[in-house]
């Protein structure tokens, strides 16, 4: 039986996982307008598991969009490599600036790897984190391609926003973002891969673990209760 949420929340808090955010954004998602060449350093990060659930961060460090350099989505990369370490699920993060933008390219690197990783281990959800500006109105919008990238498992967005509720997330919005482009990930890992996939935009109220550990705390706490339940 999965422990009540304010008793992950507590045991998180106690583990100081805002700290970890801190140090694992600085060794791994470090911020840099310096490109390498993915034919000679490989801009990926992926984090085995054990259960087939994949996270993925394609804007855990800057991308380039239509020639520019797009700045990240801060410690979107940590909280994938820390729901690997606290869940078990796998994770895939770009950790260097190479030129694309997984969520735009077509063709693209990363979900070729993705695409990999999702047969490979027979992965059967994907959830892809974004992050928001503190403007927006909800702390977290569930992207599904107005439901379709669900692929009938709409039990899935039931549990977590459930959890996600549970552990004190109030204003949860749906398909603000649709993620229905062609080329997101959402829309990929759902149409080319058969694969049921969610994209999380996460205000940035909640990525700032430095300033705001207690609901940086919360997210994680029901984000891993979430991926423990339908993982497990």
């Amino acid at each position: 039986m999965l422990e009540p949420i304010e008793e992950i929340i507590e045991q998180l808090a106690r583990a100081r996982v805002n700290e970890q955010a801190v140090n694992i954004e600085r060794t791994y998602f470090y911020k840099t307008d310096k490109k390498v060449n993915p034919r000679q350093e490989n801009p990926f990060k992926v984090f085995p598991g054990r259960i087939p659930i994949l996270v993925s961060a394609p804007h855990a460090v800057r991308h380039v969009r239509d020639r520019k350099i797009k700045k990240s989505d801060e410690f979107t990369g940590s909280i994938a490599y820390l729901l690997n370490q606290l869940t078990g699920c796998y994770s895939l993060a770009v950790s260097k600036l190479y030129g694309g933008d997984p969520n735009a390219d077509s063709p693209c690197i990363y979900k070729e790897l993705l695409a990999s990783l999702c047969r490979e281990h027979k992965i059967a959800l994907v959830l892809d984190l974004h992050g928001a500006a503190r403007e927006h109105d909800f702390d977290i919008d569930i992207g599904s391609r107005e439901g379709k990238s669900l692929l009938g498992q709409s039990k899935v967005l039931t549990l977590l926003t459930e959890n996600l509720t549970s552990a004190g997330l109030k204003n949860i919005s749906q398909n603000y973002f649709p993620a229905k482009g062609i080329n997101t990930i959402t829309h990929f890992t759902s149409r080319e891969l058969g694969i049921p996939a969610l994209q999380l935009e996460i205000n940035r109220k909640y990525r700032v673990p430095g300033q705001n550990p207690q609901d940086f705390t919360r997210l994680l706490a029901g984000l891993a209760r979430f991926i423990t339940l339908v993982g497990g």
